[in-house]
């Protein structure tokens, strides 16, 4: 089954009409056909146009495809992040991406212009949450952030670390509760906008031709694993990519809001920081995984990053 979704229209009715089930006052459950577990597909509509959908876990029992666009002209910004445990493969233009989980789950950002397609094969778990919202809406609760961030970009990505994933849970755990999960959604977004503006700016280019924009997604696949001990140099990632070293390099940073080799740095020591919060490994065990000469080199790593020594987690 092909879903059509433009993100421009009413996204609630594009998704029922396809595979709704049963309906309830805010929502559907998802056509025991197509997936298991009579999970619900929640819409939450709040004063300024800000829309909320949650997509309830479900293993789906045939394989979905579905194409996102959002027109050039849509006035219409979308979130969506991706709350399962397993990884969905994205295609921007003609090549497919697949987004593991590598330390943490990501948030993508979608603004004008997008065209995307999701694949998930029959079998895949998933729960999905996504948040639409019209560009004036940043412009009454955050003025001045499109000075730092570039709501015209098709696309942007995001990790979902441990301060938005606290706010992200509120969130969830409030659907019942139309003010309170107002609240938690208003601090999760202006705790995105806040990482989105730190984004670094590329030098060379502001805009990206969709065959650029799919080849970036693509070559980003290969820094997201933090214990891949063989990464290609920047110049062998760039010529994968079709570009010279300087466009890839803020190519890169124009979705990730990173260059290359820093965001792969990021990926690591995300990794490193959920492992000694969860007491899984020590500091010395972790700076051998990540392929440190000694401990005394990811310790001054960590520092550098995180402000704070590894023993301080």
């Amino acid at each position: 089954m092909t879903l059509h979704i433009d993100i421009s229209k009413n996204i609630h009715q594009q998704f029922k009409d396809r595979i709704g089930g049963k309906d309830f006052p805010n929502g559907f459950t998802i056509h025991p056909s197509i997936g298991t577990n009579e999970a619900a597909a929640v819409q939450v509509r709040f004063p300024g146009n800000l829309e909320l959908y949650h997509f309830g876990t479900t293993q789906f029992r045939i394989p979905l495809e579905m194409d996102t666009t959002n027109p050039p002209d849509s006035p219409w910004l979308f979130i969506h992040i991706n709350l399962s445990r397993f990884g969905q493969e994205k295609r921007i233009g003609g090549d497919t991406i697949f987004f593991q989980r590598s330390l943490p789950i990501g948030i993508l950002f979608c603004g004008p212009g997008l065209e995307m397609h999701t694949v998930l094969p029959a079998g895949t778990e998933s729960e999905v949450l996504s948040i639409r919202f019209y560009r004036y809406f940043v412009a009454t609760f955050l003025p001045g952030i499109e000075a730092s961030v570039d709501l015209d970009r098709p696309i942007a990505y995001e990790d979902l670390d441990d301060e938005l994933g606290e706010s992200l849970t509120q969130v969830l755990a409030s659907l019942d509760n139309k003010l309170s999960c107002h609240a938690h959604l208003l601090t999760f977004l202006n705790e995105l906008f806040g990482k989105l503006s730190r984004h670094q700016k590329p030098g060379s280019v502001d805009s990206l031709h969709p065959d650029d924009l799919r080849q970036i997604m693509r070559i980003a696949t290969n820094l997201r694993d933090p214990l891949e001990p063989k990464v290609p140099a920047l110049p062998d990632l760039a010529q994968r990519a079709g570009m010279g070293v300087t466009k890839f390099k803020d190519s890169f940073k124009l979705v990730f809001g990173q260059a290359p080799l820093q965001y792969r740095n990021r990926i690591r020591m995300a990794y490193a920081r959920e492992e000694l919060l969860h007491k899984r490994k020590t500091a010395s065990e972790l700076s051998y995984e990540l392929g440190y000469s000694h401990p005394s080199n990811f310790t001054a790593a960590f520092k550098r990053h995180f402000g704070k020594l590894p023993s301080a987690v």
